[in-house]
């Protein structure tokens, strides 16, 4: 990536790689960074050319030159001059995937917040569950120039084709949001939400649940658990086929909802797990409106909800558990710039179980 007064592509490299030593040390104004000699070894770069680039990030008003006595940090935090350039990639333009656009945006404050420049690659259109780079418009060139350092993925999708073509470039990835078949990631606890919500209402004697969620790898994560689940809960009469309903967004919702009402009242289901908040949106809306003005059936549940932008439903009997992004891309982003300081490929997987949406009283 080239910034600043565009020196040439090293002087540019080596003012990048002063601003991460910067960062990555947490540097203050007044401290003092290391004579030439040792930052040419670290960043394995000549000393001419980190000449020009202290030179220049003086005239930036980032480092401060004492003669006789060193360079020291002015700013350590500039405006315009970031110390890596990290992409996130995503399911960004259609509207099934709002809880995305509220983790484009928390991850880009959050970057920014760490000192990096965020550049947003969305996914073509529609949902395709092995995309290429090609997918993404722009992040196959960016790889290909070295114009990233690392890049955040928060696509629900099987990552195995673009995975490679990453790994071949160097390039470190984390996974974010939902979950993925990745090992490295911060993702929903979504199966941990699932249980303990079929867990409660099986407490408070309901006997017929239906789960619906978004299709991708989460089946991978959920099917295995709630099959156990299900093996000690004697008295739920539906098995894990009908169970789990899985399908894309408001239109899932509103045909899971047609196909409810179709059945007899004695055989729809007493109550719901809703594990996206479009979903249920699709599914309580399309109660209301094939049934009018005199709604007869509308089952209690719990709900997976965006804390960031959320959604309220037409029903009076809804727990809502909410996802912070925020707290997802803080520990995201710090996950990969961990990574990127240390160069440690380890797995590393965090799971976060939503909480419970606190009441006014509360």
């Amino acid at each position: 990536m080239i910034f600043g007064q565009n020196l040439g592509r090293q002087t540019e490299k080596a003012k990048q790689g002063i601003l991460r030593y910067i960062w990555d040390r947490k540097l203050k104004a007044g401290d003092k960074i290391p004579a030439q000699a040792e930052l040419s070894r670290h960043l394995g770069l000549g000393c001419a050319t980190l000449d020009r680039a202290v030179k220049s990030l003086v005239q930036d008003g980032v480092l401060e030159s004492r003669r006789r006595v060193g360079v020291f940090v002015r700013n350590a935090s500039p405006e315009g001059l970031p110390g890596r350039s990290i992409g996130v990639a995503g399911l960004l333009l259609d509207t099934p995937h709002m809880f995305n656009w509220s983790m484009a945006y928390a991850l880009q404050s959050e970057l920014q917040r760490n000192g990096c420049q965020c550049t947003m690659f969305p996914f073509r259109d529609g949902y395709r569950k092995h995309p290429e780079f090609s997918d993404f418009p722009g992040l196959e060139y960016a790889v290909g120039q070295g114009g990233l350092h690392g890049l955040i993925s928060i696509a629900d999708f099987f990552p195995d084709k673009l995975l490679s073509g990453l790994e071949n470039a160097g390039l470190q990835l984390c996974f974010s949001g939902s979950p993925a078949l990745a090992d490295c990631g911060v993702f929903i606890d979504t199966v941990g939400f699932m249980l303990e919500s079929l867990e409660k209402l099986r407490e408070r004697g309901f006997r017929s649940p239906r789960v619906l969620v978004g299709p991708g790898p989460l089946r991978h994560f959920s099917l295995p658990r709630l099959a156990q689940f299900l093996g000690h809960w004697p008295e739920c009469r539906v098995p894990l086929d009908d169970l789990y309903l899985e399908g894309y967004g408001l239109e899932h919702g509103r045909t899971a909802a047609r196909n409810v009402l179709a059945l007899p009242p004695a055989e729809r289901p007493d109550c719901m797990v809703l594990c996206d908040d479009i979903i249920a949106q699709g599914f309580f809306s399309e109660l209301v409106r094939r049934q009018g003005s005199c709604i007869g059936y509308m089952p209690p549940g719990f709900c997976l909800r965006n804390r960031n932008a959320p959604i309220d439903f037409p029903c009076r009997d809804v727990v809502n558990y909410e996802v912070d992004c925020r707290r997802i891309a803080e520990l995201t982003v710090r996950m990969l710039l961990t990574r990127l300081r240390t160069g440690s490929g380890e797995p590393a997987v965090q799971w976060l179980l939503p909480a419970p949406e606190k009441t006014a009283a509360e």
